[in-house]
C-alpha cells in the first residue's frame, strides 16, 4: 500500500527482562547443577567394591560425572553469552533510535 514503510518493533522492555532472566538462569543453572554434581567425579576406586575396581565401574563413573558437569558448563555459559547477546542488541538498538532522533531533529533545523 502506498505510504506504508517496513518496520521493525522492539519490545525494549521484554528484551532487557530477558537479559536479566537470563542472566539469573544461567546462574542457577550454574550453582544447582554443580551443587548437585559435587563430589561425584572424586569417587575412590573401590567404591563399587574390588570387583567395580577392577572393570573400571568407578573409572567410568567419574568420567561419566564430569562429562555432565562439563555439560551443565557448558548450558550455563551458553544461556549467559544469549543473554549479553540480547543485552548489547538492545543497546545497540537504543543506540541507533537517539542517533535517528538527533538526526531527525537536525534535519528538520535545515531550512
Amino acid at each position: 500500500m502506498a505510504g506504508e514503510t517496513n518496520r521493525i518493533e522492539v519490545d525494549e522492555q521484554a528484551l532487557a527482562g530477558y537479559q536479566t532472566g537470563a542472566g539469573q538462569l544461567a546462574q542457577d543453572v550454574r550453582t544447582v547443577g554443580t551443587s548437585t554434581l559435587s563430589g561425584v567425579d572424586a569417587l575412590p576406586d573401590d567404591v563399587f567394591g574390588k570387583l567395580g575396581a577392577e572393570v573400571g565401574l568407578s573409572g567410568a563413573f567419574r568420567t561419566a560425572a564430569q562429562a555432565q558437569l562439563d555439560g551443565v558448563k557448558a548450558v550455563a555459559d551458553g544461556i549467559a553469552a544469549l543473554a549479553h547477546s540480547v543485552g548489547t542488541g538492545l543497546a545497540g538498538y537504543q543506540e541507533d533510535e537517539a542517533q535517528s532522533a538527533v538526526n531527525l531533529r537536525q534535519a528538520g533545523q535545515v531550512s
